[in-house]
């Protein structure tokens, strides 16, 4: 079904019903998480895709499912009758690039990159956020300029700049990689960008950036940055699920005995840090028939609208002051 709605997804979900102001790619309040304009559909690899800057990115069925308030299964049903409806009325061919061609680019971008190393623009960026270590993973890389798209008045991506970018490996449970993620960097700093961190492509469900590798405990936590503060702070081996609502999906060896969830304070928000970290501790809990007994833990910050990355910033500051 997914390779008969591939390139046909703004079609289908007109004729489901879908209002033609999401399907105008324009910034919009998200359908699943809410915002004022954290959301936009771009349908950007034919499958209906689209991107929150909160809640992260998705496809066709799931924003489908969001906003006509179905299951996945009537989802199903109601695209297969519409495939069938609408499919000799659609005679163009989709210019998006394939899951194969994106893969192909994600290995190209990673061969350029090289091995993250003392004083580099990924080790001044993550030193002057106090997240500096004496080696890193080898899930991150620098890439010394890697382009910056953004969309023109047409919907088109165009290349308007060049950054050194840290890229970020993202796994899925066989190991193997499913796509990477992007920060770009000027000057030992974030890029003055409106997206300067990037999923290359959609479809990271359940995968994670393993940054260290787990021992009988694990601790979870959502972006990169907060993940590294983590290690910092207590030692322990981390991965990061890089948005919210992946968290309650990553996949964890069985080997793992201990999960610490770091979860971040959305308390000024929708509080969807909170949600999605007791979501993932509430599953693992229920797969103990399979796995066996798991201790797990969620911890979430004091402050409102605060993350780990700046509870150990704040950490380091009174450090500095006391000394």
């Amino acid at each position: 079904m997914k390779r008969r709605a591939h390139g046909r997804w703004t079609e289908i979900l007109a004729s489901l019903g879908v209002e033609e102001r999401i399907l105008k790619r324009r910034n919009l309040p998200c359908p699943l998480c809410g915002g004022t304009d954290r959301f936009q559909y771009t349908d950007k690899f034919g499958e209906g895709n689209y991107h929150c800057r909160h809640c992260g990115p998705g496809g066709g069925f799931k924003l489908l499912q969001a906003i006509k308030g179905i299951d996945f299964n009537t989802a199903l049903l109601d695209v297969e009758r519409c495939v069938g409806a609408v499919l000799p009325l659609l005679r163009t061919v989709s210019t998006e690039p394939s899951a194969e061609r994106m893969k192909t680019l994600a290995k190209r971008i990673w061969d350029e990159a090289r091995p993250v190393i003392a004083d580099d623009e990924v080790d001044r960026y993550l030193a002057g956020r106090g997240l500096g270590l004496a080696s890193y993973s080898k899930v991150l890389r620098l890439h010394p300029a890697l382009g910056f798209y953004e969309k023109d008045g047409a919907g088109k991506s165009r290349k308007v700049a060049e950054y050194a970018a840290m890229l970020a490996c993202v796994q899925g449970p066989d190991g193997h990689a499913v796509t990477l993620h992007r920060t770009y960097l000027k000057d030992g700093r974030k890029a003055a960008v409106r997206e300067a961190k990037k999923v290359l492509s959609s479809g990271i469900n359940s995968a994670a950036v393993r940054l260290f590798e787990p021992t009988d405990e694990l601790a979870i936590a959502e972006g990169i940055e907060t993940a590294l503060a983590v290690h910092l702070a207590t030692g322990k081996p981390v991965w990061a699920g890089l948005n919210a609502g992946n968290l309650e999906k990553l996949w964890l060896p069985d080997s793992v005995r201990r999960v610490c969830v770091y979860a971040d304070n959305d308390a000024d928000g929708h509080f969807d840090g909170q949600a999605f970290g007791f979501a993932l501790a509430r599953r693992l809990k229920k797969e103990e028939h399979r796995t066996g007994p798991r201790e797990v833990q969620v911890f979430v910050p004091k402050e409102p609208g605060t993350d780990w990355a700046d509870v150990w910033c704040a950490k380091l500051q009174n450090s500095r002051r006391a000394a």
